[in-house]
This record gives structure tokens, sequence and C-alpha cells, in this order.
């Protein structure tokens, strides 16, 4: 939950940051029984995330398949 939370917080500062270099994507997240074991999630049909196996962001990938997510990617 808490990670929720402080995931939350930084897409909103992220969102409001007006930062010159970055981008943002939002679309399904998607991954097949096998892909999804091994770290490997799209999301729409622009960006392919890669996860280490185990790790939170990995196990919170695999709940969050099949709806829709927003990334923010923001170079500092």
């Amino acid at each position: 939950m808490i990670r929720w939370l402080v995931f939350g917080v930084l897409l909103v500062y992220a969102a409001m940051a007006s930062a010159a270099d970055g981008f943002l994507v939002r679309g399904p997240l998607s991954a097949t029984d096998q892909e999804s074991q091994e770290g490997y999630y799209a999301i729409g049909k622009e960006l392919f995330l890669v996860t280490k196996p185990g790790s939170p962001i990995h196990d919170d990938l695999k709940r969050m398949v099949g709806k829709n997510v927003v990334v923010v990617v923001e170079a500092r």
C-alpha cells in the first residue's frame, strides 16, 4: 500500500514538473504467462519493460497485467 502511495506522489510530481527531457506512455500492460514469469512486459505498442523476477516491481507489474497503466520517464 505504501509503495502505491509513494508511486502516486512521484507520478503527480512528475506530471507537474516541467521537464524538457522526458515522456509519458499510457496503455494496457500486457504479457503472456511465460513473459510475466521472466519479467517482460509491454505497455501499448510503444514501450517494453524488463524487470528482475522476484523483485517488488516485478510482483506489482504481474498483478497489473490487463490493466491500463501510465509510465513517466524524466531526465534530470
